[in-house]
């Protein structure tokens, strides 16, 4: 047997709806199992980054991401240079988004080396925003 690809993950999170006003609105992750999760069918709303899914899983407890984060390739007719991830960069500052200082950096990953940013959820998580 070989593992050949990756399905899904699961972060908790102590806000649901700041996660997903995070993840959703503003990064653009579609939004799967919200009504399997308000009707307790599951613990989790997922939300979608190219056909794998990031499950939110609300915690009451207290959590420390640490050293822990998550990369999205970003790809679109409106990011596909440098200038555009800064611009995307400004946009998230202006929602209040923390943007790690000295950000954007090229970084190496699966895909080669390319320009990446990190950026915070609304947990502290770092999630890194990658051209692709």
């Amino acid at each position: 047997m070989d593992v050949v690809d990756l399905d899904h993950v699961a972060i908790r999170v102590t806000d649901l709806d700041h996660a997903l006003s995070f993840y959703h609105d503003l990064l653009g992750l579609p939004v799967r199992d919200r009504d399997r999760y308000e009707t307790g069918e599951v613990p989790f709303v997922a939300v979608v980054a190219g056909g794998r899914h990031i499950h939110l899983v609300p915690t009451d407890e207290e959590i420390d991401v640490g050293g822990e984060h998550i990369c999205l390739l970003v790809r679109s007719d409106d990011v596909d240079s440098l200038g555009e991830l800064e611009g995307l960069l400004d946009d998230l500052r202006a929602e209040g988004i923390e943007v790690e200082d000295g950000e954007p950096y090229k970084r190496y990953g699966a895909y080669g080396r390319a320009w990446a940013a990190y950026v915070r959820d609304p947990d502290g998580r770092r999630v890194e925003l990658k051209l692709h």
